[in-house]
């Protein structure tokens, strides 16, 4: 097995007023999102929830100077970086300036001249007639570089959002997420996200607000591709920038997106898009090259221009793939040879490691040994070496770095990703003293790779419904993850090896009557004799939707697998059921056009089919299916399906519909206890009412007396009341129910009254509460029962670990079965719903 931890959040997640889907809601609370009004700000805030650029210190103030430097024609540079969000960041201020009549030009350094501002730069701008230098993704550490720009005469306006290490720069305005006096206490924009708000407050002021939206897919690309949290802003940022990838602006994003999808103005385009296929294109130039033609891949108009960068851009990007795995290959031989792996952090420096691709190798290598890592460059001729670092969750990188800052040339960075220089006579200290910090810092469980995951899921919930409710959740990435999910006891078949190097896994997983097949492994060649030597397993994964044929299908991802525990129970089967959230959408394939027909769900044997009439149009998938018969066959649920919508396909009409729970009741007894027994196999099926349920109907409908009961909750008094009303409205009488502090309706033939706070004055045909409040003309109802010796209480968390439980989401059949064996001295392990049987 691997050194894996997996973690769940579940446990804390105790909420009962659902509206969307458990299993969603529960997504949402391990994101620490909560509250209805975080749900809702998360799942519909759109571009008016943006917090007021205004709120950042320096903002206002870089506003009005770079109204001045238009007001009086003066020359504006663009100071950014050669990673994609200073690409971004460049391209961003550079449209949006050359926009509103400024006279604009950006600077980007060559990685040899190293991250941020350089003096030898300045003096260049200076010479070149700047007068207001604006940096991008850099410059909340350069000190003495901005004292440089202020004797050379330049204004500064540092927009950075990187960790403040040291005292501000002396610049004319210093702009960062991350600054205590800011207002707001958003701190976690990208570069091109804090640049962005500079440019959302200049618009403002221009009364330009919405232009500058237009903008935001060249934002997203920069903020998904530095890996700042996808929450709050940034998730309202990239949102919306994601949508207008589809047909961008700008001439070379535009083509660029034709030259990478078949179709891209059909095209839902995700985070996966922009960090695995788009921003390494860009990435590729500023990695080997000059960073300064991906800018103007961005910023050109010209088509034949942009058709020669893209073709440059794309190759360039090839080559560093072949660089970056000829780097890893060495690395990880080395690391092998060296038992470097052993080390409590990994350091490999090696001359001729393409500084441009180390930071990738680096992730790569944390990647597999699960340690934090540093690869280095030696440049011998320069008498440095350059490195990037990456690091896991329980290990701070920077704070690492802070504690030997003596050693470095210049370093920075975050927790989890940092760079520095070093003198090549200082690497040998450095990984002595780094590693003996991790060794003092991190525990054998820290280097435990965590596997965390949102929540277990039953296997017969992977369904359309459930894929079109996690599309709310959408954009993911870091601080959003795409969701990681469990199934337990699984059994698996069609088990092989597949690519090329059969690095990779590939089986079908089965469980609870649903088979999904090709669910893949990637690199886990290490853990074929695992799997083959466990029949069960537990199985930890990733669910994506795709469509083949104009049909979708749902696959998984595996991130991890371990050895089953056999299970006591099948409790998580009836929480899913029993907990689902009705209405579920699904889909059905047809060649028949069905928009004005009335459809149905038949239940035959053991299928389920989408009927109209008599006749069978489609079918459900097998996942959807299997959840409504085992509804049905469990609770005796009926279904209603109503057409959402149709869509019409090369192959097939797709039909997306909405299965709801139905509600009605129907009979056709004449005779009063006919009803009765009606009335209760609606309500409960084959279950009887409780003694105090019965002493209740007894007196209301026997004896025709008014009563008060004194009772506390779950004792079935909801039953009660659904049975009245139903009775009731099959003889033609209106029931009013009005419950605490609720205003009474006038109009009722009977009227019940829940709650304790009844108002003088009013009367009621039944009055149920915690009170022994006895009124007169009312018979007194107290309830009294006793929880038998042989049944122990336990929270519902708990049910999976006794083999004997009852819970009012056990099938019917279980539940029976249950009060049967409870009433017979057998021992039982229950949740508070017990008390609704006595």
């Amino acid at each position: 097995m691997r050194n894996t931890k997996w973690i769940y959040k579940s446990e804390e997640f105790k909420k009962e007023d659902i509206v969307l889907d458990r299993d969603i809601e529960q997504i949402l609370y391990n994101r620490g999102v909560i509250s209805k009004d975080e749900i809702n700000f998360f799942i519909d805030g759109t571009l008016e929830n943006l917090m007021n650029p205004s709120e950042l210190v320096d903002v206002d103030k870089g506003v009005q100077r770079i109204l001045e430097a238009r007001d009086k024609k003066q020359s504006v540079w663009i100071y950014g970086d050669y990673d994609v969000d200073g690409i971004t960041s460049t391209s961003l201020c550079y449209l949006a300036l050359k926009e509103i009549g400024i006279d604009v030009r950006y600077y980007i350094p060559l990685r040899d001249e190293g991250y941020g501002l350089n003096k030898d730069a300045l003096t260049y701008i200076a010479g070149e007639g700047g007068n207001l230098i604006i940096t991008v993704d850099c410059g909340i550490s350069s000190i003495d570089e901005v004292s440089h720009s202020n004797m050379l005469g330049m204004d500064m306006i540092i927009t950075d959002h990187h960790e403040i290490n040291n005292v501000l720069p002396s610049a004319y305005a210093v702009i960062n997420p991350k600054r205590e006096n800011n207002k707001s206490d958003y701190k976690y924009f990208a570069g091109v996200g804090t640049a962005f708000m500079l440019l959302l407050a200049l618009y403002k002021e221009l009364g330009k607000k919405n232009d500058i939206y237009k903008y935001l897919d060249i934002v997203a690309i920069g903020t998904i591709a530095d890996i700042v949290p996808l929450k709050g802003q940034n998730r309202l940022l990239v949102k919306r920038g994601l949508e207008l990838l589809k047909s961008s602006k700008w001439q070379g994003l535009n083509m660029l997106m034709k030259r990478l999808y078949e179709n891209p103005m059909d095209k839902k385009f995700d985070t996966y898009d922009v960090g695995f296929i788009i921003a390494p294109i860009f990435n590729a130039a500023g990695r080997l090259e000059d960073a300064k033609m991906a800018v103007e891949l961005f910023v050109s108009d010209s088509h034949v221009v942009c058709d020669n960068l893209i073709y440059e851009l794309i190759n360039k990007n090839s080559e560093r793939k072949e660089i970056q795995e000829d780097i890893l290959k060495k690395a990880i031989e080395k690391i092998e040879e060296k038992k470097l792996d052993e080390k409590s952090v990994i350091v490999v420096a090696e001359e001729k490691f393409h500084h441009g691709v180390i930071g990738i190798v680096a992730s790569k290598i944390l990647d597999r040994y699960y340690k934090p890592t540093v690869i280095m460059e030696i440049k011998p001729e320069e008498g440095i070496a350059t490195a990037s670092c990456r690091s896991i969750e329980a290990f701070n990188m920077i704070e690492a770095l802070n504690s030997m800052r003596e050693l470095f040339v210049k370093y920075g960075g975050h927790a989890g990703a940092a760079g520095f220089s070093i003198p090549i006579e200082n690497i040998e200290e450095f990984s002595e003293r780094i590693d003996k910090y991790a060794f003092e810092n991190l525990s054998n469980e820290d280097t435990k790779k965590p596997i965390k995951i949102d929540c277990e899921l039953s296997m017969i919930k992977i369904s359309f419904d459930l894929m079109d409710k996690l599309s709310l959740l959408e954009p993911y990435g870091f601080g959003n993850a795409s969701p990681l999910f469990s199934i337990r006891n699984c059994k698996y078949s069609n088990f092989r090896a597949i690519g090329k190097e059969k690095n990779h896994l590939m089986m079908d997983l089965i469980k609870d009557g649903v088979e999904i097949k090709n669910c893949v492994w990637f690199n886990s060649e290490d853990m074929l004799e695992t799997i083959l030597n466990n029949q069960e397993i537990d199985v930890a994964f990733k669910l994506k939707m795709e469509t083949y044929k104009d049909k979708y299908q749902y696959k998984i991802f595996i991130e991890d697998i371990k050895p089953s525990i056999k299970t006591l129970n099948n409790y998580s089967e009836y929480q899913t059921l029993y907990n689902l959230k009705f209405p579920i959408k699904s889909i059905f394939y047809t060649r028949r056009d069905v928009e004005n027909e009335r459809l149905n769900i038949t239940f035959i044997n053991e299928d389920v089919s989408i009927n109209s009439g008599k006749n069978s149009v489609g079918f459900l998938d097998n996942q959807t299916k299997v959840l409504l018969k085992k509804m049905k066959d469990y609770y005796g649920y009926t279904f209603n399906v109503k057409v959402e919508k149709i869509i019409k396909k090369e192959e097939n009409y797709n039909v997306h519909i909405l299965i709801e729970k139905n509600e009605e009741f129907k009979s056709l007894a004449i005779e009063a206890g006919s009803l009765f027994r009606d009335i209760k196999t609606f309500l409960i099926g084959d279950l009887e009412y409780n003694s105090l349920q019965k002493r209740i109907l007894r007196t209301v409908f026997k004896e025709k007396k008014k009563v008060v009961v004194n009772c506390e909750i779950g004792r079935g008094i909801e039953t009660v009341i659904k049975t009245i009303e139903l009775y009731n409205r099959m003889t033609g009488k209106k029931v009013c129910v009005v419950r605490d502090k609720e205003e009474r309706k006038e109009g009722g033939d009977y009227y019940i009254y829940i709650g304790e706070a009844l108002k003088t004055g009013e009367e009621y045909d039944l009055i149920i509460g915690k009170n022994k409040v006895k009124y007169d003309g009312y018979d007194y109802i107290e309830d009294s029962y006793k929880i038998l010796d042989n049944i122990k209480i336990v929270d519902e968390r708990e049910l999976s670990g006794f083999e004997k439980i009852f819970s009012k989401k056990l099938s019917q059949g279980e539940k029976i079965k249950a009060i049967h064996e409870i009433k017979n001295g057998m021992k039982y392990f229950a949740t508070e719903d017990i008390k609704v049987i006595f």
